[in-house]
């Protein structure tokens, strides 16, 4: 029997691709879209179209109704949409999720957390992932919180490397050398996807990654493997950048927002343990298979043999 899933946040970067892993997987899928966004690419899928908002709790709970699992890929402090931030949707909306998911007795509750949240308090976005968690604990849904680590990939808007690698020059913000846990936006949708359907999926916690930490030297030369072609790759100091980075976020929160969370990962502590990936979703992605992925997804030219 098919599961009745709700995704919210579906019509994003990251909830479109759960949208597609969910269907291909024979789910029944709809989408909880506020009024006045786009949802004419979701309805060509099949998406049944659920009208609601985070911000307005009396919307939630009939979007609930007769659902097996929800899953939440919302984020507002992007500021993607005009009145979205931090306190908005990432606080006050998730809390509001939560409190229907409890009321209506929604059987699994899955949330896009990220990595190792439990150590960065000093980083606005990924605390109030763990304000959340904990939330959720408390009002004792049945939650996996999956957390994973940075995206490899990025909107084509906002890549951070896909002009660099084209370039044969990848310059990046800070270093070239330190590691940290990166993953594949389509990898993080199929886990979601996965843990909203397989109730033997465990509850709780579980950190998302890739077989080893990745350093933008990893990517370079990976890129330059796949490629057949040399790739450089620098780094501009980060006391510059993480200073213009400052300066701006007196006017706008979400960089000095950015700025914390440079400066943590830049610590090496943004590391996984993928233990219990290994076990319930099978082989963890390799950084070599990551990144061949990723620059087939970007159109980087390939060699040939």
């Amino acid at each position: 029997m098919s599961k009745n899933i709700l995704v919210v946040g579906g019509t994003g970067y990251l909830g479109s691709k759960v949208i597609n892993h969910l269907l291909s997987r024979g789910a029944k899928v709809s989408a909880l879209v506020r009024e006045g966004s786009d949802s004419k690419e979701l309805e060509t899928k099949g998406v049944q179209i659920i009208r609601g908002d985070l911000s307005k709790p009396e919307t939630l709970l009939p979007a609930l109704k007769n659902m097996d699992a929800v899953i939440s890929t919302a984020i507002g402090y992007s500021n993607r949409k005009k009145g979205d931030n931090l306190k908005n949707v990432d606080d006050l909306g998730n809390r509001n999720l939560v409190d229907a998911v409890k009321q209506a007795n929604t059987p699994r509750f899955v949330f896009t957390s990220v990595l190792n949240v439990h150590q960065a308090e000093s980083v606005p976005h990924f605390w109030q992932k763990k304000m959340i968690e904990d939330y959720m604990d408390k009002k004792g849904v049945p939650y996996v919180a999956l957390r994973p680590g940075a995206f490899l990939d990025q909107t084509p808007k906002n890549d951070f490397y896909a002009g660099g690698l084209k370039k044969g020059n990848l310059k990046v913000m800070g270093t070239t050398t330190i590691k940290w846990t990166c993953i594949l936006s389509d990898d993080v949708a199929r886990y979601l996807a996965i843990a909203a359907m397989d109730n033997t999926i465990p509850l709780g916690r579980m950190d998302i990654g890739m077989t080893e930490p990745m350093n933008v030297e990893m990517l370079a030369k990976y890129a330059s493997e796949y490629s057949g072609k040399p790739i450089k790759a620098s780094a501009l100091p980060w006391a510059i950048i993480g200073s213009v980075f400052s300066f701006i976020g007196l006017f706008k929160p979400e960089m000095a927002d950015l700025k914390k969370m440079f400066d943590y990962m830049f610590t090496g502590k943004y590391v996984a343990d993928t233990t219990l990936q290994q076990k319930h979703f099978g082989d963890v992605p390799s950084v070599k298979d990551s990144v061949f992925r990723y620059c087939e997804q970007i159109g980087l030219s390939k060699a040939t043999t």
